[in-house]
């Protein structure tokens, strides 16, 4: 978040925005209602952030953070593009299914007006795709992989992982390891070169 350290109040402010807009949305979720979730004055809010946009974007790049910690925890240097998508899958499933606002949050985040312009950022602007602060965009260049536009391949990589979260978090199927492993195979088969 653009808190200068992550004080307590900030923590506050960012499990209340989590919680408030996985179950309201962004346009449901008052800064007044965060403010009193937190326990924190709505200034207090306004000491870290210059407006709810800048709030929302500080939760994201907080999530986002977390989520590229726990990825780049699992990096496996020197192994095979197969092995490194797999351990990325399987990290990135797990992760999410730990952090389910997160995951809550990073989907309406990214389908949405807010999201869209990160994405752009991602797939057509030069941004950096180093193992550290992307790792499956930087994987996902590799010679294992279908010569495909970078956000079709995402797509392919992605989709039934969020998929299959959705279904967990609701108690549709849940997810056991079994299951990941062979939710990373299927990712695997649908980007990887025949």
């Amino acid at each position: 978040m653009d808190c200068e350290e992550l004080s307590e109040k900030c923590l506050a402010v960012y499990q209340a925005s989590l919680e408030l807009i996985a179950e309201q949305g962004f346009h449901g979720t008052p800064m007044s209602q965060i403010a009193k979730k937190a326990g924190v004055g709505v200034g207090s809010i306004y000491r870290y952030f210059k407006d709810k946009d800048d709030l929302i974007h500080g939760v994201h790049a907080q999530a986002d953070r977390k989520m590229m910690e726990a990825l780049v925890s699992v990096h496996i240097a020197g192994s095979s593009e197969k092995d490194q998508f797999y351990a990325l899958v399987t990290s990135l499933t797990k992760h999410l299914m730990e952090n389910p606002l997160e995951f809550r949050f990073l989907e309406q985040y990214y389908n949405s007006p807010y999201g869209t312009e990160k994405k752009r950022e991602k797939f057509f602007e030069e941004m950096p795709s180093d193992e550290k602060t992307s790792p499956f965009l930087s994987l996902l260049k590799g010679d294992s992989f279908k010569d495909l536009p970078l956000p079709v391949l995402h797509a392919l990589a992605f989709g039934p992982l969020i998929f299959s979260l959705r279904d967990h978090l609701s108690g549709i199927q849940l997810l056991d390891d079994n299951l990941i492993d062979n939710l990373a195979e299927g990712c695997w088969d649908a980007v990887r070169k025949s």
